[in-house]
């Protein structure tokens, strides 16, 4: 992959199966935005230092599935098209559980000034 952002990824309190994560891409002043469905239920997560690896912002589109894993120290999500979501948990998740399912990409143009990553 060529390009990185910095961001965040967690599941949405009270909900097993979801998440959501966001990534500033500085050159695009763009906020990109995956959201999804585990297949299964995972614990709950954070990751305040995590980060996408992509080739192309276009990779950053659509629904897409991916597979990966949650735990013991990190997370991992890798999406059909190439782009992967990796970073350290907060807590670590033990025992540390593979997952599948789909997110969907969507985008919000910002100011740099308004995002602290």
């Amino acid at each position: 992959m060529s390009h990185s952002s910095k961001g965040f990824i967690s599941s949405v309190p009270g909900a097993a199966d979801r998440f959501g994560s966001s990534f500033y891409v500085k050159n695009s002043k763009v906020m990109y935005n995956a959201s999804g469905t585990f297949k299964s239920a995972v614990p709950e997560f954070e990751s305040y230092n995590a980060t996408v690896k992509y080739d192309d912002v276009g990779d950053l589109t659509s629904t897409r599935s991916f597979a990966g894993r949650v735990g013991l120290d990190d997370i991992e999500l890798t999406f059909d098209n190439g782009p992967v979501i990796s970073g350290r948990l907060n807590m670590p998740i033990d025992p540390a559980t593979t997952v599948s399912g789909s997110g969907v990409w969507t985008e919000n143009y910002t100011r740099e000034l308004d995002v602290g990553l």
